[in-house]
Parts: C-alpha cells; sequence; structure tokens
C-alpha cells in the first residue's frame, strides 16, 4: 500500500516563505534589505537548529546574530513562521484516509513548530495525520538520501511504495533519486487542488 508523504510548509500549512514576511507576520521593523527575499532555509542557525545539532537558546542567540535582533524578537520571529493550513487540505487528508491510504509528514522542522504542528487546536489537520516524522528527531534534514531511508525504516515501507509532496524542488529531486514519487507543491498557488490533480493524474484517487 502506497503512503501518501508530506512536506509541511508550503504544502499543507501556510507559513512566512521568508525572513522578511516573518518580520511583517511579528509586527517588527525588518533589519534585512526587502530587495531580495532571504529564505529560511538560507539561515545556518535554523539548518543547525532542525538537525538537531544545537539547542533552542543557542539557536535564537544565532538566529538574534543572523537577522540583528535580540534573542527575544528572534523567538518571535521565529513563532511568525507557522500561519494556518491551506484551504482544502482538511478534506484532501480525509479523503486519502477514507480511500485507505496511510498519511505521513517528513518535515524539516524544530521542537516549538513541532509541538504546534501536532496540536489539534492550532493545526487540527496536521495533528490527524497517521505517521509524522521530523527532520530534528530523526537527527538528519532534507534533502539528505538518509532521511528518506531512516523514514522508510521507520514506516516499514520501500521507496517505491511512498509518493511525496514538497515545495522544494532540490528535496523533491533527492526523493524522486531515492526511488519515491515526488511532487513539487507551488507554495503561492492552491496546494490542496494541485496535490489532487497529481494524484488523480497517476490514477491514486
Amino acid at each position: 500500500m502506497k503512503v501518501i508523504c508530506f512536506d509541511v510548509g508550503g504544502v499543507l500549512v501556510k507559513i512566512s516563505q521568508s525572513w522578511q514576511e516573518a518580520f511583517d507576520q511579528a509586527n517588527l521593523e525588518c533589519t534585512i534589505s526587502r530587495a531580495e527575499p532571504l529564505l529560511l532555509p538560507a539561515c545556518q542557525p535554523m539548518n543547525e537548529y532542525q538537525s538537531g545539532q544545537i539547542e533552542y537558546a543557542e539557536y535564537l542567540t544565532k538566529l538574534g546574530d543572523f537577522l540583528n535582533v535580540s534573542s527575544v524578537d528572534a523567538e518571535r520571529l521565529h513563532q511568525s513562521i507557522l500561519q494556518f493550513e491551506y484551504p482544502g487540505i482538511p478534506q484532501l487528508v480525509a479523503d486519502l484516509k477514507a480511500a485507505g491510504y496511510q498519511t505521513a509528514i517528513l518535515s524539516n522542522t524544530n521542537a516549538p513548530h513541532w509541538d504546534d504542528l501536532l496540536n489539534p487546536a492550532k493545526f487540527p489537520t496536521v495533528a490527524t495525520v497517521d505517521a509524522p516524522h521530523a527532520s530534528h528527531l530523526l537527527g538528519l534534514g532534507k534533502p539528505d538520501p538518509a532521511i528518506y531511508a531512516a523514514f522508510n525504516a521507520a514506516t516499514e515501507t520501500e521507496p517505491a511504495d511512498v509518493v511525496f509532496f514538497d515545495d522544494s524542488q532540490t528535496n523533491v529531486d533527492a526523493a524522486n533519486k531515492f526511488g519515491w514519487i515526488a511532487h513539487r507543491i507551488d507554495p503561492w498557488g492552491d496546494p490542496a487542488a494541485q496535490m489532487r490533480q497529481f494524484l488523480t493524474e497517476k490514477n491514486l484517487i
């Protein structure tokens, strides 16, 4: 049986894609140029934290240095990344479960965001996913092939069993190379509709 696996940010949940957007969400004066978006993965402290290399306090200090803000404001910015579940996601996940699929998550994320994402009062659909897996718990991050192997081991699946949606082309390319059926989602489009169309084209729903 195939497993339908989702990234979270940009796929199931609307997030601040750039640090400039996080400043806006946090109602803080932006300390970095708005000429070019500074995307979240460009922040090395966040990458270190999400793969379990550093603790939260050290991350906030490094993030503050990276963005030229205090540790307090760095935490406000971090907490302003997650926004809301995209429209159509609750029905899509419900339909997949009704069709007998196991649903899963493989996300580059961190402990505070993970606690929020699995809180049904905040993200009710994400909290119902059958097999949630996260980078900080696995000690690995996408696009490292080892994280895809770790997911297969944890879910007792083979690579060909996994249909995967991610908003990063790099992560999608790595997953496809590993043997998954992966497809990139445009986070500025309609993620639920994009996934439904892909699944229909593959005769999976």
